[in-house]
């Protein structure tokens, strides 16, 4: 199907994401393009199964072939390109990791391995994977493994069934949003309302309709305000999505032309392969040059639109449309299986722990992650007992906060164990120890609340001998409460040591070590003949030096290793120190 107004919503959606990933501010609603191709994939899709003749299971069967010839050249090619450059670009450290995420984009079920790991589309970790943007494949294609089954059975004649079924899958999407932020991102059965409200249109609106054009510009209104206007502080998918999708419906049940779809549309055409090859090429740049200049932003934005354009016109369109490539189901498969074993095999052979000079990389994490007693999201209490050090020891003493608390583990442990102390470990991912309420994905992070107060709660009954605390204060946690985010931080941490209710000199922080600008093992690797391009210069957020006149005030002790860390006079911090990175 080829109209100008559904290739410039295609084009517009592109754009917006890749503007969004390259880290234009002014785009801080660029991700909801996916949103968009949602819409107009399920108005597309549907508009077809309508069109269909013959009996069903050869529907069927023809609906799946179009789907392996729509995506999987493109989709294989991208997959396979990435592969060779994770071997060429990316640090060996993530090779396996990465290749598990290929293989799982593969088969189309990376968006359940992302949403299993609780990765953050919306906040990304210094070493994103190259294959995140192909969770939208995976919920479109499990959306599709279903829904010619259940439009050519339940839906076809029974349209104002669809508009409930609808209306519920909104409502529940909704809800499971608020429940659970990170994994209703990803999920299929909390995206295909979006697929839905295109198919209403199809069901619906099979003609021009009165007013058009005003119902169209409308709707492009509301796409461009949703770019700039929704950010990724918001619930997404929430109430505020609504805004792009019901604006995608009105463009296409407008079916007016305007006059900026050409230009657009030129975009549409190649939108597919533009999205699949921007991303990787943007993860390239950020762990090679920690950080996207203007440069390299105009580069990325140059070879993603060349890309797309070329995997566009030689592997896309001919697969799709050229007869003489007429591949069977079958054969498809195998297709499928290749990739997947080749994309695994390239990627999976890597030394977890390199040595760099003198040096030796270990990127395994504390014990407190292998057993559970580090938390992660979602949950607010651990389900043992997570002590260390000397079990028979009277002397208890606690570590508490968020990962940067739990790096500490480690040598705490060891202190432990020569000062025969008993090591109670409290720590959980993204929730400092502090009454500080977070938000997570536009909610309240609710394990995040009832963690912070089942820990005080904990402390203050147990009477423990010292408490260690640290926390992230060189990033900025999303807030519920508005306000200057330094002093908010500063209180909450004050507020939860007064709560703990033992004498200051029992209370000991440990300042947040000073964040590099990118993953520090990765520089390494690629610089193991010349480890000093991984220093970096020291820098403070204004809520580290917050929180540490707030305790200083309190009387408790303030443990400062920057001056070891960062020992230089030019104000570098050392990416290797004793001996460790």
């Amino acid at each position: 199907m080829k109209r100008n107004d559904i290739q410039a919503l295609r084009g517009i959606a592109v754009l917006s994401v890749l503007l969004y990933h390259l880290q234009i501010r002014t785009f801080k609603g660029g991700f909801l393009g996916v949103d968009i191709f949602f819409v107009i994939s399920g108005f597309v899709i549907t508009t077809r199964l309508q069109a269909g003749e013959g009996a069903i299971s050869n529907q069927i069967l023809d609906f799946y072939r179009r789907r392996a010839k729509r995506i999987l050249p493109a989709s294989l090619t991208v997959i396979l390109l990435t592969a060779v450059a994770i071997r060429l670009f990316l640090s060996p450290l993530s090779w396996h990791r990465f290749g598990l995420d290929g293989l799982a984009s593969t088969f189309f079920i990376g968006n359940f391995r992302f949403a299993a790991q609780g990765n953050n589309y919306l906040n990304q970790s210094m070493s994103p994977t190259p294959y995140l943007h192909y969770w939208s494949l995976g919920v479109e294609e499990q959306f599709y493994i279903l829904w010619p089954l259940l439009f050519l059975f339940i839906f076809k004649s029974r349209r104002y069934l669809l508009l409930l079924f609808t209306i519920l899958s909104t409502a529940f999407a909704l809800w499971y949003t608020f429940q659970a932020p990170v994994d209703s991102f990803y999920q299929p059965f909390s995206r295909a309302w979006e697929f839905l409200g295109g198919s209403l249109i199809a069901f619906f609106i099979r003609k021009p309709i009165a007013q058009a054009k005003t119902v169209a510009i409308c709707g492009w209104i509301a796409i461009s305000a949703s770019f700039f206007l929704i950010g990724s502080e918001l619930a997404i998918p929430g109430v505020t999505t609504l805004v792009p999708v019901c604006g995608a419906m009105a463009v296409l049940s407008a079916q007016e032309k305007m006059p900026w779809e050409r230009a657009l549309a030129k975009f549409g055409d190649s939108s597919f392969a533009i999205y699949l090859i921007h991303w990787p090429l943007i993860v390239i740049a950020l762990t090679r040059y920690q950080g996207l200049s203007l440069a390299a932003r105009l580069g990325i934005s140059i070879f993603s639109l060349l890309g797309g354009f070329l995997i566009s016109s030689f592997i896309e369109n001919p697969f799709r449309f050229d007869k003489r490539l007429l591949i069977p189901l079958p054969l498809w498969g195998v297709g499928l299986l290749s990739a997947g074993a080749i994309v695994f095999g390239a990627t999976n052979i890597a030394s977890a722990t390199p040595t760099v000079a003198s040096a030796r990389i270990d990127i395994t994490k504390p014990i407190i992650y292998l057993n559970k007693c580090h938390l992660d999201f979602g949950v607010s209490k651990p389900s043992s007992p997570c002590l260390f050090g000397d079990l028979n020891s009277q002397k208890l003493v606690v570590l508490t906060g968020d990962s940067h608390a739990a790096q500490w583990f480690d040598a705490l442990e060891k202190i432990a164990l020569v000062e025969h102390w008993k090591l109670l470990s409290l720590t959980k991912s993204s929730c400092p120890a502090s009454f500080l309420p977070t938000k997570r994905n536009g909610f309240a992070d609710r394990s995040c609340v009832a963690w912070q107060k089942y820990v005080a709660a904990r402390i203050k009954s147990e009477h423990p001998l010292k408490v260690f605390l640290s926390g992230f204060s060189e990033e900025q946690y999303p807030l519920l409460e508005s306000g200057d985010y330094p002093t908010l931080y500063a209180h909450g941490e004050e507020s939860f040591i007064t709560a703990l209710d033992l004498p200051p000199t029992s209370v000991y922080y440990i300042e947040d070590t000073p964040r590099p600008p990118g993953s520090i093992p990765d520089c390494l690797v690629k610089n193991s003949h010349h480890v000093g391009a991984c220093n970096f210069p020291l820098s403070r957020t204004a809520a580290t030096l917050a929180v540490e006149r707030a305790l200083h005030g309190l009387g408790v002790h303030y443990l400062n290793f920057t001056r070891n860390l960062c020992p230089g006079v030019d104000g570098k911090c050392l990416a290797i120190f004793a001996g460790h990175n």
